[in-house]
């Protein structure tokens, strides 16, 4: 071959060369574009993630959104006699069931963790278009979940915690203790209520590694917070010792957090303490506002 014929093959070579990565380059970005999955209006949405199917609401339009995190076993209906006050106020609320619970479907594929947790949370409020500044209501372990959230989203610019799980109210003796009374009805749970034990099983074996998770939980001295806790939310005399002795340390010398003792309730304080929940929340909202500023 000429080193005339050579060059018109190498020049050849080089344009289909360049046009298959032209090519490659535009299916990946294809590919990519089709798999991202499509934001919602969430007004309602099941969203697939992950193999789960997640329930959402995402309700008016305000300046400020308030998302609720249930607590362990419970759904958004929770929120009943509380979000839609929220929402009359002139807030956007978000409402969402985890994976297992209400109208959200599990996939037990998926190992549990609570930072699995977090991640469906962030994914859900990503699909749904939730940005800043949001104010987030946390029951129970929903606290735990806002928490280790807030660590990682400067989004959320304040808390409204309900006898929520704060760093110090698992200890592993508490711990130790939780998994001696669940253990025993696993199979019970199994046979009488096996969509739930789908959720409860995993989530109790995971006890340990997320009570040392939150344990170790660096929480924003500047994030605001309103910690409302249930003078009977333990029914144990020692358990309801450390549960009000974390509270107290995690709020204590911490001047953007607030301990409100909600007296004469129960654990579900949003069920107890409807009017003290909302003053809270609507009080949070005005402190966050976003003629305010960040609040950290």
């Amino acid at each position: 071959m000429t080193t005339k014929r050579r060059g018109r093959a190498r020049r050849r070579a080089l344009q289909l060369g360049l046009a298959l990565a032209g090519f490659l380059s535009l299916a990946l970005a294809t590919t990519a574009q089709a798999a991202a999955p499509p934001r919602s209006t969430c007004a309602p949405a099941l969203l697939p993630l992950d193999g789960n199917k997640i329930w959402a609401r995402k309700a008016r339009h305000g300046a400020t959104t308030v998302v609720f995190e249930a607590g362990f076993g419970n759904d958004s209906g929770v929120w009943a006699a509380i979000e839609p006050r929220i929402r009359a106020a002139g807030a956007q609320t978000l409402v969402y069931d985890r994976a297992g619970m209400g109208q959200s479907v599990i996939d037990t594929r998926q190992p549990y963790s609570l930072d699995n947790d977090v991640h469906v949370l962030r994914t859900v409020l990503s699909r749904c278009g939730v940005a800043g500044p949001i104010v987030f209501v946390g029951h129970s372990y929903g606290g735990a979940i806002g928490l280790v959230l807030a660590a990682q989203d400067p989004d959320i610019r304040g808390m409204v915690l309900l006898d929520a799980v704060v760093p110090g109210v698992w200890t592993p003796a508490e711990v130790d203790k939780n998994l001696k009374a669940m253990r025993p009805q696993y199979d019970e749970i199994r046979q009488k209520a096996p969509g739930l034990a789908k959720v409860a099983i995993p989530w109790a074996e995971a006890l340990s590694r997320t009570a040392r998770e939150v344990n170790e939980l660096a929480v924003s001295e500047k994030l605001p917070i309103i910690d409302i806790v249930a003078e009977n939310g333990q029914n144990d005399p020692d358990s309801a010792r450390v549960w009000r002795g974390a509270h107290v340390t995690f709020t204590e010398h911490h001047p953007e957090r607030t301990f409100l003792l909600a007296e004469g309730s129960s654990h579900k304080v949003m069920v107890d303490k409807p009017d003290l929940v909302v003053s809270s929340i609507l009080a949070m909202l005005q402190r966050v506002a976003p003629s305010a500023g960040p609040g950290r």
